[in-house]
């Protein structure tokens, strides 16, 4: 295997900070310039998929590619540290090395994207990751939906026009987006959610965490908002997202202490009132 493909330890270099960039207003230009920094390796990866050795491109590139993700997550310290390192890699996949490899539009990429994704699940039991391309995941950005509650309903089976989920994205547009401190916490919700909803597909638990969303926090929702209790309502909606962001988006646990004060600044008791 040409040693620009086979030295893959360069492109998860800067893993953790891509990750913490996975936000609607910042992805777009460091995916660019990961694609960028990266240029040789993945014309390369192209060549290789226009081959006529693309077959065994493939079957050599899968367990490179996991064997360098297994390196990096036995070097975590802790289960919390290797939990976190697998989910950080399950992102990184999905992001970042998925869809650049689907940007070089090769007929054999979704090919190798699969496989990368089939020996992942094998290696990293019950981590599943999907391939999608880098337009895809820009397009769920731009998606005027409730990215969590969509979630949690989709796992229920519910259709997106769920009276649920009507209830909640009203709430939102009616109450929520008509003060400056609701309309804050809504663009903070939209920037982090798309990380969020990504994590919990790929941490090997999304329906138990989903059921879990669903009972503590938008089942609770829903009977506020049917209640009239719009402000006891914006409440647990904060306390969601704190809860969320803690498990899914924080990493650094001195980080924890300021994310009240950033995510619900001005929106606390009385805050949201019309």
């Amino acid at each position: 295997m040409n040693e620009k493909v086979s030295s893959i330890a360069p492109v998860f270099g800067e893993m953790d900070s891509q990750i913490h960039s996975f936000k609607k207003d910042t992805y777009g230009d460091v995916f660019a310039a990961f694609m960028e920094k990266h240029q040789e390796f993945f014309e390369e990866v192209n060549r290789e998929l226009a081959s006529d050795q693309a077959e065994s491109f493939i079957r050599e590139f899968v367990p490179l590619v996991i064997a360098h993700a297994q390196e990096m997550l036995d070097g975590a310290g802790g289960r919390a540290g290797k939990e976190r390192m697998q989910l950080n890699l399950n992102m990184f996949m999905a992001i970042y090395l998925l869809p650049a490899i689907l940007e070089g539009k090769q007929v054999r990429a979704t090919e190798l994207t699969q496989a990368l994704c089939d020996g992942w699940a094998e290696r990293f039991k019950g981590n599943h990751i999907k391939a999608a391309d880098y337009a895809t995941i820009v397009s769920g950005f731009r998606t005027k939906l409730c990215y969590v509650t969509t979630a949690v309903c989709r796992s229920m089976n519910r259709p997106e026009d769920c009276y649920e989920l009507t209830l909640l994205k009203n709430y939102r547009d009616r109450y929520l987006m008509r003060t400056d401190e609701g309309e804050a916490l809504v663009k903070k919700y939209y920037d982090i959610a798309p990380t969020i909803v990504k994590r919990i597909e790929k941490s090997g638990r999304a329906e138990e965490k989903y059921r879990y969303i669903w009972e503590n926090f938008l089942k609770p929702c829903i009977s506020f908002i049917e209640n009239g209790e719009n402000e006891k309502c914006a409440e647990a909606y904060i306390q969601m997202v704190e809860e969320l962001m803690d498990e899914y988006v924080i990493t650094d646990p001195k980080s924890r202490k300021h994310k009240e004060k950033n995510l619900s600044a001005g929106c606390g008791k009385g805050a949201l009132n019309k």
